[in-house]
């Protein structure tokens, strides 16, 4: 994997952790750092955890979700404790973000975000939005 595009993914993992800690606070998020085996599980780029909102699980990606990693994914992720909500956000280049909740049987993902700017501030809102920071937690 090149610089390029290792820089391109750690800075789409911060974006993710800053997301988060506009509804978390960035004291409860955590951006998991794969090169000191902080993420046991081989799956978990950032986390959040705050009540009243569920533990939330990222896994960043860029561009790409193909179904072929949906279902390696689902593997994974279908053992974690049921109040884990584990993700993966997509950060598609001139788009913006997409992100997907498991839901568990049949092994699908749910996209519940889909953004089609890279307005940061635009997007940190629309997560609000989805995620009912209004109106209390989902």
């Amino acid at each position: 994997m090149s610089n390029t595009t290792n820089e391109k993914g750690d800075r789409n993992e911060r974006e993710a952790a800053d997301i988060l800690g506009r509804v978390y606070g960035k004291g409860n998020v955590d951006k998991v750092d794969a090169y000191s085996n902080t993420d046991p599980l081989g799956f978990v780029d950032v986390l959040a955890a705050k009540d009243p909102w569920p533990v939330r699980f990222v896994q960043v990606k860029t561009n790409r979700f193909p179904p072929k990693q949906q279902l390696e994914y689902a593997a994974t992720v279908d053992k974690f404790d049921e109040s884990v909500t584990p993700e993966v956000w997509v950060r598609v280049d001139r788009d913006g973000w997409r992100m997907y909740e498991f839901v568990g049987e049949p092994d699908e993902w749910n996209c519940y975000l889909e953004m089609d700017t890279c307005d940061y501030e635009e997007t940190v809102e629309a997560f609000r939005e989805a995620v009912g920071f209004y109106g209390g937690g989902t």
